[in-house]
C-alpha cells in the first residue's frame, strides 16, 4: 500500500456503530486513516450532506446494508471525492412494499425489534456477532435507529444511476445473507463499471462482524490493487 495512510470513511449498518468495523480497522492498522461516520437522519439527502461535510477531501468509502445504500448516495453526490467503494449487503433497488414498519416498531417496542433483527442479520450460531449487534443497537438508541429506518424506506432506486460510479469497487457478500441474497450483490457488482465481486462463505448479512479476518484480507488486497492519487 501507499506509504501514507489511505483515508477511509466507514458507514455502519442500521443500528450499528464503530464496533461493526473495529476488527477490520485494527487489522489494517497504519495502512488506513479511518473515519467512522454516523448520520442517522430520516432522509438520505440530509445524511449525504452531513457526511460530505465531515469527510476528508478525497476518500475510500465503505458501507454495509443501510450504510451501503447511504454510501451509494454519497458516491453519486460526489463521485470526484470518492476514490473507491466497498459495499456489503445493500440493495440498489427501491424499498419493497409490504415489509415491517421498523421505524414504528423501534419507537413502540425497541427491544423486541432489536431481538428480531439480531436473529436475522447473523446466523443462529454466530452468538458473539449477535451480542455485538445488540450492544451497538442499544448504544445507538431507538430514535436514531428509527430515523435510519425511515431513510432506508424512503430511498430512491439507485440501479439506473450506478453507471456513473466509475471508481474501483469491491462488492463483498455473505453467502447466506437472508435479507439481501447473493443475486442482489451480483447484480450490484454487474451494474458498477469497475467492480469486483466476492462471496464470503458461511456468512450472513454482516460480514465484518461474522468474518472480520476475511473482510480485512479482501479489503486490504483491494486497496493494494487500486491506484491511489
Amino acid at each position: 500500500m501507499n506509504s501514507l495512510p489511505i483515508p477511509v470513511v466507514f458507514i455502519p449498518a442500521l443500528l450499528c456503530d464503530d464496533a461493526m468495523f473495529r476488527d477490520v480497522i485494527a487489522d489494517l492498522g497504519d495502512a488506513i486513516e479511518p473515519h467512522v461516520l454516523l448520520s442517522p437522519m430520516p432522509r438520505f439527502e440530509d445524511s449525504v450532506a452531513d457526511i460530505l461535510a465531515r469527510a476528508p477531501a478525497r476518500f475510500v468509502l465503505a458501507g454495509s446494508s443501510y450504510g451501503g445504500n447511504l454510501a451509494l448516495e454519497v458516491a453519486l453526490a460526489a463521485p470526484d471525492r470518492v476514490t473507491a467503494l466497498w459495499l456489503m449487503g445493500c440493495n440498489p433497488a427501491g424499498p419493497q412494499p409490504g415489509g415491517p414498519d421498523l421505524a414504528a416498531g423501534l419507537q413502540a417496542n425497541p427491544e423486541a425489534v432489536i431481538e428480531m433483527l439480531a436473529g436475522l442479520v447473523v446466523p443462529k450460531e454466530a452468538t458473539a456477532a449477535a451480542a455485538t449487534f445488540r450492544a451497538m443497537a442499544r448504544r445507538l438508541g431507538s430514535a436514531a435507529g428509527a430515523a435510519q429506518a425511515r431513510a432506508t424506506g424512503g430511498r430512491k432506486v439507485a440501479m439506473s444511476r450506478l453507471r456513473q460510479l466509475t471508481m474501483p469497487a469491491l462488492v463483498l457478500w455473505g453467502e447466506a445473507d437472508p435479507l439481501a441474497p447473493v443475486a442482489v450483490g451480483r447484480a450490484l457488482a454487474d451494474a458498477l463499471p469497475n467492480a469486483q465481486f466476492h462471496v464470503v462463505k458461511d456468512c450472513g448479512h454482516l460480514p465484518t462482524l461474522e468474518r472480520p479476518a476475511e473482510c480485512s484480507r479482501q479489503f486490504g488486497d483491494f486497496l493494494r490493487g487500486i491506484a491511489q492519487p
